[in-house]
């Protein structure tokens, strides 16, 4: 082998493994303890709370799955495929979800009836970048404050 494949191997061993390694980072799925309250359905950055409605930054480090907000029936699914959005109610709270410019996937893992613990996996935005809640009437947090899935928003 000469110099030149052997060097070629080893940034092609080198980019695979980096490769797989952000793979498996960006689409990890942490054990959340889920708290009291109507809780965060997902990880990001608040940035704006008004009119009874939380809107959540996903940014690149956070974990991508979100989370039922509280234990309850899905009453209503809608998808918006040309807004790469989704909105998911649960009993009386909704969940919007919508994907970022680059990523053009919001998956839903729930269906219209089904009964869902406060704290399971609802879904999942692929290279994702928003998340929103509401009605919220008396929220636990302030805007710019770093949400987890399944941390209290409102008690």
């Amino acid at each position: 082998m000469t110099k030149k494949t052997n060097r070629n191997t080893k940034l092609l061993a080198v980019s695979a493994i980096g490769l797989t390694s952000f793979y498996l980072y960006f689409n990890r799925n942490p054990y959340r303890e889920i708290q009291d309250g109507t809780v965060s359905p997902s990880d990001g950055t608040i940035e704006s709370i008004v009119n009874n409605r939380i809107d959540i930054f996903i940014g690149i480090t956070d974990v991508h799955f979100q989370r039922a907000p509280i234990s309850g029936t899905i009453t209503n699914i809608q998808d918006f495929p040309n807004e790469n959005k989704n909105i998911i109610t649960i009993n009386n709270i909704t969940v919007e979800r919508r994907g970022g410019m680059i990523a053009r996937s919001v998956i839903t893992n729930v269906n219209i009836g089904d009964y869902i613990e406060k704290g399971q996996i609802i879904g999942r935005i692929l290279l994702g970048s928003r998340c929103a809640i509401y009605p919220i009437y008396n929220p636990t947090v302030k805007v710019g404050d770093h949400v987890l899935a399944g941390q209290t928003i409102e008690l």
